[in-house]
């Protein structure tokens, strides 16, 4: 985690660092260039996509409470803003 996530982690401030294991796979990630987001009542449904010459493949989900969901909109809120000001547009 960079420092720009940590500042805006969805967690309380005065919590200490997690430790986070992932296997090597996890670790690398995947690529995404489309998301398609539904909700139920209770949850969030984030499905990633990765489309290329016709062919779309899910290549992750995430599913969130309405919480995680709500703490997810303003860590990505404040990262973009950090992004803008550190990169303005030209």
């Amino acid at each position: 985690m960079n420092d720009q996530t940590k500042d805006s982690a969805a967690r309380p401030v005065d919590m200490k660092p997690l430790p986070i294991l992932a296997t090597v796979d996890i670790q690398k990630g995947v690529y995404s260039n489309v998301a398609f987001i539904h909700h139920t009542e209770h949850e969030f449904i984030l499905d990633f996509l990765f489309q290329f010459t016709g062919e779309t493949q899910l290549v992750s989900r995430v599913i969130l409470s309405t919480a995680h969901a709500r703490a997810l909109k303003k860590a990505l809120e404040d990262n973009i803003k950090k992004y803008e000001a550190k990169y303005p547009k030209k």
